[in-house]
C-alpha cells in the first residue's frame, strides 16, 4: 500500500486507523509511522477531553469547538500525510515522540 494512503487512513479513522497502520503494516516508513502515532495521540486526547467535558453541564458549546478543531487537525493531517510532508503540532508531537518513540524510530 502507498505511504500516502496509509497516512490518510491514520487520520481519517483516528486511533483505530493509527493502530492499524502502526502495527498492521511493518514496512511503513518513519514519516508514516509518525503520522499514525500522532493521529492516535490526538484522537485519544480529543476523546478524553470530550468525555470529561460531557460530565460538566452547560459546556456543550466547548465540545462543538473542540470537534471543529479536531476536524481541522484531521483534514490538515490528511493533506500533509498525503503529500508526504512532516506535520508536527507542538504539544501533541512532543507527547507522541515520548509515547511512541521506539515505534517511530524503529
Amino acid at each position: 500500500m502507498n505511504e500516502s494512503i496509509k497516512g490518510l487512513i491514520a487520520y481519517i479513522f483516528g486511533w483505530i486507523g493509527g493502530l492499524i497502520i502502526l502495527f498492521g503494516f511493518k514496512d511503513s516508513e518513519k514519516l508514516t509511522r509518525f503520522h499514525a502515532s500522532q493521529a492516535i495521540t490526538a484522537s485519544v486526547i480529543y476523546i478524553l477531553i470530550v468525555v470529561i467535558l460531557g460530565f460538566i453541564p452547560y459546556v456543550f458549546y466547548i465540545n462543538y469547538l473542540l470537534s471543529l478543531a479536531y476536524l481541522a487537525f484531521a483534514v490538515f493531517g490528511c493533506i500533509k500525510s498525503y503529500n508526504l510532508e512532516e506535520f508536527e503540532v507542538p504539544v501533541i508531537s512532543d507527547l507522541t515522540r515520548k509515547i511512541f518513540g521506539n515505534l517511530i524510530e524503529g
